[in-house]
C-alpha cells in the first residue's frame, strides 16, 4: 500500500477495466498497439502466473480513496529478460498525477526487501517521454538501446541496488 494506492492480487472484476485500458489507443501507443478482451485476459493470467513461478510480479492497482481499478505496476523478469524489470501502466484519465512513480517506488521497495538482485531495469519505448521521466524520477539511469523480447531498440534504464544479493 502507498499513500494513494492499494497494490494487490488480480481479481475477476479487474478484467473488464484492464481490457478497456488495453483497448485504448493512446494508452497502448508505446506498447505495440491495442489488444482485445481475450488477449487482455490471457495477459492477466500470465501476470498472475508470474507471481507463482518467480515470487514477484505485477500488482493490480486501485485507488485507496475509491477502490477503483486504475492499472498495473510491479516487477517482471521472465527467462531471457535483461534483468528484473520495474514497470507501470496507469489508466489514461489519471496520467500526470504521479501515480506511476508512486507505484514504481513501491516496486523498487519490494525488490529491495524481497529479491536478491543487484539492480533493476526498466524497458521503455524510446519515444515514451512520460515513462522515461518516471524512471528518472525513481533514479533509474539510461544505459542505452537494446532489443528485448519481440521489441527492437528499447530504452534500457537501470537502478543499482547497493548492498543487495
Amino acid at each position: 500500500m502507498t499513500d494513494r494506492l492499494v497494490l494487490r492480487c488480480w481479481q475477476p472484476a479487474d478484467l473488464a477495466p484492464y481490457a478497456a485500458m488495453n483497448a485504448d489507443e493512446e494508452t497502448m501507443r508505446y506498447m505495440d498497439g491495442t489488444i482485445g478482451r481475450e488477449s487482455s485476459d490471457r495477459l492477466v493470467t500470465h501476470l498472475v502466473g508470474h507471481w507463482h513461478l518467480y515470487g514477484f510480479g505485477m500488482w493490480a492497482l486501485e485507488l485507496r480513496e475509491s477502490g477503483e481499478f486504475i492499472g498495473r505496476a510491479g516487477l517482471y523478469g521472465p527467462t531471457g529478460w535483461p534483468g528484473v524489470e520495474a514497470a507501470w501502466s496507469i489508466r489514461r484519465d489519471l496520467w500526470g498525477q504521479g501515480l506511476a512513480a508512486e507505484a514504481g517506488q513501491a516496486a523498487v521497495y519490494f525488490a529491495r526487501q524481497h529479491l536478491h538482485v543487484d539492480h533493476l531495469v526498466s524497458i521503455i519505448e524510446p519515444d515514451h517521454q512520460a515513462s522515461r521521466r518516471v524512471a528518472e524520477k525513481l533514479r533509474f539511469h539510461f544505459t542505452g538501446l537494446a532489443d528485448v523480447g519481440p521489441w527492437e531498440e528499447q530504452a534500457i534504464y537501470r537502478l543499482d541496488l547497493p548492498g543487495q544479493v
